[in-house]
């Protein structure tokens, strides 16, 4: 049992979730923008203290510093912000290529954080040169009442899989009507009033950090185990396997044939990446995900009777899908 643990402990370190920089690979002339953004996530997923230095222009370096420098250890480490890039989903707006210059965000749901950034897209991959990191609740226009907690990090009103997919779908619908395809200007001036607050971003981010962190407790040792045993189905991928390990909504196992088309190495990279336990409550909630593919979740609910078989989702967390599908997990 201390060798199960040990692994699955290993597996929640952010070293395991954001994977390694190997994983990404070096920008070619042929890559869209788009392409070397994506590529660019996974090297600031392993070390985002030096990938964004690089990645920023000199000024918006400095601003970051002098913002969000407290996030960044002095070897360049950051559990915030890797955890931030490991989950983050990508976002392409405006390009105006008679200016060089284009707009996009990453949008981690797991955090309900965003970031908006300008890139110089004159450089071989484009450069940081403007940004705003801000809550996704700021971005939506909601505002917490006191001591309230964003309900994508901590759900207690409704279903996690409804809120992710409404605050997805709203995040990209109001991203794409500021930053349309095609406009002629675009700028981040109304957002800047939002840029300068670390302590909401970091605040969403350490509760999330926290509430994965009690998997690794010793009260939550049973649960642990369970983590393990999904995991190493997950990471088989074998889509009858899944049809006999769980049960899914309305009886429907197609999910089980999605999840395991998906490519061996996303497979074999999905650790935990949620936890969720009601006091009261005889059954967990667990989120399993790859670095290489944040936009695929799997949710996994165990049943509150004994012997009974958890519940599967795989989860879209795509623009597509978030505006367009009906919740599943209820």
């Amino acid at each position: 049992m201390k060798r199960t643990k040990k692994l699955i402990l290993g597996a929640l370190m952010l070293s395991c979730l954001i994977g390694s920089a190997a994983d990404s690979k070096p920008a070619k002339q042929e890559m869209s923008g788009r392409d070397k953004i994506t590529t660019t996530r996974l090297v600031a997923a392993a070390m985002p203290g030096k990938a964004l230095k690089d990645w920023m222009t000199q000024g918006a370096w400095n601003r970051f510093q002098r913002v969000y420098g407290g996030l960044i250890s002095p070897d360049g480490s950051s559990p915030i912000l890797s955890d931030f890039f490991t989950h983050a989903i990508l976002l392409t707006g405006s390009q105006d290529t008679q200016a060089g210059t284009g707009i996009y965000a990453f949008y981690n749901p797991l955090q309900d954080n965003l970031l908006l950034f300008q890139t110089d897209n004159q450089e071989q991959v484009p450069r940081i040169e403007n940004f705003v990191f801000m809550t996704g609740s700021d971005f939506r226009g909601e505002t917490l009442k006191e001591k309230e907690y964003p309900q994508a990090i901590a759900p207690v009103n409704g279903d996690l899989d409804a809120v992710l997919l409404k605050n997805i779908a709203e995040v990209a619908r109001l991203f794409h009507a500021e930053f349309p395809e095609g406009a002629a200007s675009f700028s981040l001036t109304k957002y800047r009033k939002f840029g300068d607050d670390a302590d909401k971003v970091s605040g969403n981010a350490a509760l999330r950090l926290a509430l994965l962190e009690r998997l690794t407790r010793d009260e939550a040792d049973p649960d642990l185990l369970d983590a393990a045993g999904i995991a190493l189905i997950l990471w088989k991928g074998d889509a009858e396997k899944i049809g006999k390990s769980f049960v899914f909504v309305e009886g429907d196992d197609s999910s089980a044939k999605i999840y395991a088309a998906l490519p061996e190495r996303v497979r074999k990279s999905v650790v935990p990446v949620l936890y969720f336990r009601e006091k009261g409550k005889k059954e967990a909630l667990f989120g399993f995900a790859s670095h290489l593919m944040p936009e695929s979740l799997i949710l996994i609910r165990t049943s509150a009777e004994a012997g009974g078989k958890p519940l599967f989702i795989f989860l879209p967390l795509t623009e597509k899908f978030a505006s367009g599908a009906e919740p599943e997990v209820k």
